[in-house]
């Protein structure tokens, strides 16, 4: 368990402006809570979204260390408190620094003896492969990856460095294609492609990633996709983009970069979502949106644009 003195140390480094309210530095700090649970051996964060009951929650806190949005400080004005405060524009994502720095599990790497790998697969070093989880023929998995317990990876799928693939996920899996043969009967398009994965992608649990039928499904650097996800073939999503949980993104959709798809989103089949935008809580999207704009509702029509 690190001490707060520790703590305070990181966070000088990162240049945060620490408030010195004498509280022993020497005390042990077991982890971090929100600011209403917190306790005498932890650590918390406000935000400036609780601006209105800032004062209320900063007088009841408990914890040693609070990391503070600097926006928050000029209304406390001369307020003393117990507790140490460190300020940060983004409290957030300082509150996240510290608690990899010091309270995230590190997952050792290793490969289960009841993960099935195919001969043919190429996988890169310091990866973890779960228990039950299947890798496919020609499969490509880079280094520092983190694959849990039954995961199957298909078809000469190539996976990046530092990704992380959750339980019972599927990538790689043939999409749902058909035509219709001279008779009328529906015929399954034959899939040739595979699903590529960047560095540093996230896949939550039973989410399924369909391969490409003639090209590829592509998720870029930094994507992000939650739990219960469906993306169809030949979907392409840029850096930094979000797929909140049960959206169903249809085939050929392309998504650009640091968008966000919101839960139970549905987006057609070969409609293109620009970069920047955010469609709502299932939002029905028929039809293509442009970088920038906010979409919501069925069917989904835009709120804002872009300034």
């Amino acid at each position: 368990m690190p001490l707060l003195s520790e703590i305070i140390s990181l966070l000088k480094l990162n240049g945060h402006q620490i408030i010195d309210s004498g509280i022993d530095p020497n005390i042990s700090i077991v982890g971090g809570k929100n600011i209403f649970e917190a306790g005498a051996n932890e650590i918390t964060f406000l935000s400036s979204k609780y601006k209105e009951q800032a004062s209320a929650l900063l007088s009841n806190v408990k914890a040693p260390l609070v990391i503070l949005d600097s926006e928050l400080m000029s209304d406390l004005g001369n307020t003393k408190f117990s507790f140490c405060i460190a300020l940060s524009n983004e409290p957030k994502s300082t509150m996240v620094d510290c608690l990899k720095k010091f309270f995230e599990e590190k997952i050792k790497p290793e490969i289960h003896p009841t993960a099935i790998i195919n001969s043919t697969a190429k996988i890169g070093k310091q990866n973890f492969i779960g228990a039950y989880t299947v890798i496919d023929k020609d499969v490509i998995i880079g280094d520092n990856c983190v694959i849990e317990s039954n995961v199957n990876i298909r078809h000469s799928c190539v996976i990046g460095n530092n990704v992380l693939i959750k339980s019972g996920t599927v990538i790689g899996g043939k999409g749902f294609g058909y035509v219709k043969d001279a008779n009328g009967v529906w015929e399954n398009f034959p899939h040739f492609g595979k699903v590529i994965i960047e560095d540093n992608v996230e896949i939550g649990s039973n989410t399924c990633i369909d391969r490409g039928a003639l090209g590829d499904t592509i998720l870029k650097k930094g994507v992000k996709v939650d739990n219960l996800v469906h993306v169809a073939h030949n979907v392409r999503v840029e850096e930094n983009s979000l797929l909140i949980a049960d959206s169903m993104i249809g085939g050929s959709v392309i998504i650009g970069k640091n968008t966000w798809i919101a839960p139970s989103a549905v987006l057609r089949n070969g409609i293109t979502i620009g970069s920047d935008c955010v469609v709502g809580m299932g939002a029905i999207v028929t039809k293509s949106v442009a970088d920038g704009e906010t979409v919501a509702g069925n069917p989904a029509a835009t709120i804002q644009k872009k300034k």
